[in-house]
């Protein structure tokens, strides 16, 4: 889903209407974020992961960067749609790619 949002927000700057796309995708990626991490860290406690506690820490880190985006966006802040696809780019790159990658061997079975 962040991959949608990625390619959203984009496609939308690229039309000249990132200030207009964001207002949604913030919303619907506060409502994602909620949900995706709430549902690993369930899965964190049902299969005992050992770095549930380091992983819910970059979690909580990364709704306080999304929470500090939300807040610029409710200022009217220009460059803010280019900031965000940073933010997700990043979250997608660093986040999902490397950090998600350490527990998938421990939620193999995990159905959440």
């Amino acid at each position: 889903r962040l991959v949608s949002f990625v390619n959203e927000l984009s496609e939308a700057m690229r039309n000249r209407k990132g200030k207009e796309a964001l207002d949604r995708i913030l919303g619907e990626l506060a409502k994602y974020t909620d949900y995706h991490f709430a549902l690993e860290e369930r899965g964190f406690q049902a299969c005992a992961y050992p770095g549930a506690a380091e992983h819910a820490a970059e979690h909580r880190a990364l709704v306080g960067k999304l929470a500090g985006i939300v807040e610029r966006h409710k200022k009217g802040e220009l460059a803010l749609s280019v900031d965000t696809l940073e933010f997700l780019s990043d979250w997608v790159k660093t986040h999902i790619m490397k950090e998600d990658m350490r527990y998938v061997p421990y939620l193999k079975d995990f159905k959440g």
